[in-house]
């Protein structure tokens, strides 16, 4: 049980009215069982999840995470949660009851009945339509029980949505003198909040940092990608695809994705820092129809595993009508595709070497292989990072 202090800081927390989806795994999940127990929790809690297994834990966030218990996954959790939580409210509130929706998330690795070798450490995080917050602790191994542990993560995820509406006179977390609690905030612009929640489709991230509705230049080409991270090869293809195109290829990155959590302020924040040179866009246009709708007679540059996917039905509900329905939009707009050779799985692969439909060869040009290649990808950088590798510059770059 926890204190009574505890216990009032939950009924200001219910007194506040704001609804949140709390999902936790490997630990925290005493804060569900805490936040239930004091009268008034259906002012605070529309959902509670507990996805403990590693499958069920991709089922929430869609896809695999890199790591089960790191900042990362915890901004992604929290992402999902925020994103569910303002479903629930649209079709739950009324007008009058309308409030700002909360996601909040917890992925802990605690004490177990056998021995672990890495840390005993939880992250948490936040998520609204106008901020993100993380928390990450490391625990002293072997201090505590895992009882003592989880009650410990389960306050610190109380405290952390009661610091994030205001409140004070918190009660303190019983911490040992090594042990750190870092926090990360981020604040969204009204702009960016804006395309975030799909009140508005684009807004502009200038090299100087600020934000814009247009870019200083129209560009006649978007590289568009997650960029996470940016890299040499990103870099070069801009720099071929500007000589074919003859005018500026900025970037863009969709804050929505069709096969991903949607990314939080902190995650963008970092990213939109890597762009200090070209401009940046960032929409909420998940598909190629979508985001040519946003830029008509804009060239799209992508590579040869992107153009797989914007040719699968799969990525159409299985609907090959679909299929060529999104296509046909993207030729009204004036839109095209440029595709450079990648590899893939052990292959190379050209623009020759996909399965082009007959009805859309006209949309997509090839980069030859001689005018570009690099081999690299973001994903085996994150992979190198996390191994804290040692990174060596690729060829070609």
């Amino acid at each position: 049980m926890w204190s009574p202090q505890w216990h009032n800081l939950i009924t200001q927390i219910h007194q506040q009215h704001q609804p949140a989806v709390l999902v936790v795994t490997g630990g925290g999940a005493s804060a569900i069982a805490e936040l239930l127990a004091v009268p008034g929790a259906s002012r605070t809690i529309l959902d509670a999840q507990v996805p403990y297994s590693s499958e069920a834990l991709i089922a929430w966030l869609g896809r695999r995470p890199d790591q089960f218990c790191d900042e990362r996954t915890a901004l992604a959790m929290a992402s999902v949660a925020a994103y569910r939580a303002g479903q629930l409210l649209a079709k739950e509130a009324t007008a009058s009851d309308i409030a700002r929706p909360f996601g909040i998330s917890c992925t802990a690795s605690l004490a177990s009945d056998r021995p672990k070798r890495g840390d005993h450490r939880c992250f948490i995080a936040l998520q609204s339509d106008t901020m993100t917050a993380s928390y990450a602790l490391t625990l002293k191994k072997g201090a505590r029980s895992r009882a003592e542990e989880e009650a410990l993560v389960g306050q610190l995820i109380v405290r952390s949505l009661a610091a994030a509406l205001g409140l004070t006179n918190l009660p303190d977390i019983p911490l040992r003198p090594t042990e750190i609690i870092q926090t990360q905030f981020q604040a969204a612009t009204e702009s960016l909040s804006n395309v975030w929640k799909g009140a508005a489709q684009c807004v502009w991230s200038w090299p100087d940092g600020s934000f814009a509705a247009m870019p200083p230049v129209a560009p006649q080409g978007l590289l568009c990608g997650a960029f996470d991270p940016l890299h040499c090869g990103h870099e070069e293809l801009r720099r071929t695809a500007e000589r074919r195109l003859g005018g500026l290829v900025a970037y863009e990155i969709s804050v929505t994705n069709v096969d991903k959590p949607p990314l939080d302020f902190l995650t963008i924040e970092r990213r939109r820092r890597q762009f200090q040179d070209v401009p940046l866009a960032l929409t909420n246009a998940p598909r190629f129809w979508q985001k040519a709708q946003i830029y008509p007679g804009v060239t799209f540059v992508v590579g040869s595993d992107t153009a797989i996917r914007i040719m699968d039905a799969k990525y159409y509900g299985g609907d090959a009508d679909a299929l060529r329905r999104a296509l046909q939009q993207i030729r009204q707009t004036g839109c095209r595709f440029l595709v450079a050779t990648r590899a893939l799985d052990g292959r190379v692969l050209a623009l020759p070497d996909l399965k082009v439909p007959d009805f859309a060869k006209d949309l997509f040009e090839e980069i030859p292989e001689a005018e570009f290649r690099v081999d690299i990808s973001s994903t085996d950088l994150r992979c190198e990072h996390s191994q804290a590798s040692v990174r060596r510059k690729p060829d070609g770059c």
